[in-house]
């Protein structure tokens, strides 16, 4: 496999999924609309729009040398979903992501907004490389898997909306969520490990058709097939590429 495909299969994907949120929200998503309390293993989530802020503190790994790695840092991210589509973007750092579904199969492009260019993952180079999530973990922002493991306190109203805490530590990583049973989304995650700290709190809700922002438009991106990068060893986008994988934070 040639050098620059190895280093991109190490650093690519690991959505934050990751991450922590909490708040309240300035222009919360209509309370009539959304009060009904959803089952999250529901494939019918609401179609809504979101903005989180994800904080870290520490080095979460000995080998993160990186000086944004090495103390806190901030990042705001906005996150649009609907039954077939979940676009994920981060204006500060000029970075996207967009997943799709097609029947069973899932597709997946790393934006880079300031040059106009995406990488696009097939089901099958994201099955390879062992980053192929399930829909519903993408759609959640979540792991059910790990909601099942951490201890899930009573149904809660919260700023008039339903929520629900989950705590408790599995592996060596101490976990505290709080759900939006309305919608489907964290309002809070926080985690934290051998002195490293991450929390990612809800800013803003909307329903999807009320959202006060649009995903990017990529329409006249040039598309690199995945598969391509090997040919492309010198392309200038595919070396800075390579680069921003090295330093991404997975927000």
């Amino acid at each position: 496999m040639p050098k620059i495909m190895s280093h991109i299969l190490i650093k690519l994907i690991c959505l934050p999924v990751l991450t922590l949120l909490a708040a309240c929200s300035s222009n919360p998503v209509n309370h009539a609309q959304t009060r009904e309390i959803i089952d999250l293993s529901s494939a019918n989530l609401p179609n809504i729009a979101a903005e989180f802020t994800t904080s870290r503190q520490g080095q979460e790994h000995e080998q993160d040398h990186d000086a944004h790695e090495s103390h806190a840092d901030q990042v705001s991210w906005r996150f649009w979903r609907n039954s077939q589509q979940i676009t994920i973007e981060r204006p500060q750092l000029g970075m996207g992501e967009l997943w799709q579904r097609d029947g069973h199969s899932i597709i997946h492009r790393k934006l880079y907004h300031a040059d106009q260019h995406a990488i696009e993952f097939q089901d099958d180079d994201l099955k390879m490389l062992e980053a192929a999530p399930s829909w519903q973990k993408l759609a959640l922002l979540l792991d059910q898997k790990l909601l099942a493991q951490l201890s899930a306190g009573d149904l809660e109203w919260t700023d008039g909306y339903p929520t629900r805490e989950y705590q408790g530590k599995v592996a060596d990583t101490e976990w505290h969520i709080v759900m939006r049973m309305d919608l489907g989304v964290p309002k809070l995650i926080e985690r934290q490990r051998n002195g490293f700290a991450e929390r990612t709190q809800l800013l803003q809700a909307y329903a999807l058709s009320a959202a006060p922002w649009q995903p990017t438009p990529t329409t006249d991106y040039d598309v690199i097939d995945f598969a391509d990068l090997g040919d492309k060893e010198y392309d200038p986008f595919v070396i800075k590429a390579q680069a921003q994988m090295g330093h991404d934070h997975h927000h």
